[in-house]
């Protein structure tokens, strides 16, 4: 999980009950205000299981980080870094078995540790993250693509749609875009700034129906951008969570003209707390939703991961419990945007719950299946292992 996802406990009431293999809470809404229970899902999510054995470093020992996934059909390939450098692996019958891909075209990247988002277009694979720009038409050979796509930027989402594909980061204060019809030729785009100087980062982007959306922050405001080809972005600068004295957006999903952007919003006092942003027009105008928070283990949750899937979305997240750390899985149904509600659920079993600390880092989806990876660290002062799980989407 990235340094700027945020966690803080919150002092309140526990109150839980087991239904078909869910655990049901009561939950709170942004900023700690309260709300009512959501309804329980009609069936539990599956656990996720040890995967240790296909995402492996030089190493069975290396310390491996799973950052992002993506699939096309039955090839899939996730990103992230092995012994503190950046690392891909692939898979070619639906996420059954995996295989590291080559290290050569990663060597000597100076100041990246991790490759933070990966995509599949009309080209092939694409994979960026820090300093680093990688692709292959296959995602059997990998090569570099020039290194960073502009001078001094850091990328950190990549995204590939009907106009080609498009990278996002930041330079210094400023957010930057790059674009390109295929994987070689990278252009910088031209992008609208945080106004007055602040700062702005564009932390992740999607392809919509109607070209690309990206989220991040603008000065102390959660932020968007909308573009048709990648070339020019213009952006908004939303407002913020009630009670938040400061919001970043950190992940965003597309499914046609339906867009959702998920972060995290801090409060003067420091209370911390999820949020969403959902658009039904490809990004033009944005609603505000909160994110339902366990009350078990506090109160507070971090998202981890999100993903358009079947006919809405999925995220999932983390919440303190004793001696560590539980997944939350989130869900938004189609008919519920732009201004419904999300329903929340705390699934049990391995890499879900358990005596210390577990996360799904990376969601994807196919057809009606997701599948996302993660970590678990097992029982207290065991090695850390990665996880990957499989579930039926559900809403």
């Amino acid at each position: 999980m990235r340094a700027r996802n945020w966690l803080l406990s919150l002092a309140l009431p526990i109150l839980a009950a087991v239904s078909v293999g869910i655990a049901v809470v009561v939950i709170t809404g942004g900023g700690g205000q309260g709300g009512s229970a959501p309804s329980a899902l009609a069936a539990g999510f599956p656990p996720a299981r040890l995967a240790a054995g296909d995402f492996t470093g030089a190493t069975p020992a290396t310390p491996v980080v799973l950052s992002a996934i993506a699939a096309s059909g039955a090839d899939e390939a996730v990103a992230g870094s092995a012994a503190g450098g950046p690392a891909l692996w692939v898979s070619g019958d639906g996420g059954s078995g995996w295989r590291r891909a080559a290290k050569a075209p990663l060597s000597g990247a100076a100041g990246t540790d991790e490759l933070t988002s990966v995509a599949h277009g009309a080209a092939g694979w694409l994979a960026v993250g820090g300093k680093v720009v990688v692709g292959s038409p296959t995602g059997t050979i990998w090569t570099r693509e020039g290194g960073a796509p502009a001078p001094g930027a850091i990328a950190s989402g990549a995204a590939a749609g009907s106009a080609g594909y498009v990278i996002v980061g930041h330079r210094g204060q400023d957010a930057t875009a790059s674009y390109a019809p295929g994987l070689t030729g990278w252009r910088r785009a031209v992008v609208a700034q945080a106004p007055g100087g602040q700062q702005s980062e564009m932390s992740a982007v999607a392809a919509t129906g109607r070209g690309y959306a990206a989220a991040g922050g603008a000065g102390a405001n959660p932020a968007t951008w909308v573009s048709a080809a990648g070339r020019s972005w213009q952006l908004s600068v939303l407002p913020l969570p009630a009670g938040a004295a400061r919001a970043t957006l950190t992940s965003v999903a597309a499914s046609g003209t339906d867009v959702v952007a998920v972060g995290s919003a801090v409060s003067a006092a420091g209370q911390r707390w999820p949020f969403a942003e959902i658009s039904a027009n490809a990004g033009a105008s944005w609603t505000q939703a909160a994110l339902p928070v366990p009350v078990s283990g506090g109160g507070t949750a971090t998202v981890t991961a999100l993903t358009a899937a079947g006919s809405g979305f999925t995220a999932t997240g983390t919440y303190p419990v004793a001696g560590g750390s539980d997944v939350v899985v989130w869900t938004l149904p189609a008919t519920a945007i732009p201004g419904g509600s999300w329903t929340a659920a705390t699934p049990q079993g391995t890499g879900l719950s358990g005596a210390s600390a577990q996360a799904i880092t990376a969601l994807t989806s196919e057809g009606a299946e997701l599948t996302g990876v993660g970590f678990t660290t097992g029982k207290p002062g065991t090695p850390q292992q990665a996880t990957i799980w499989s579930s039926p989407v559900r809403y």
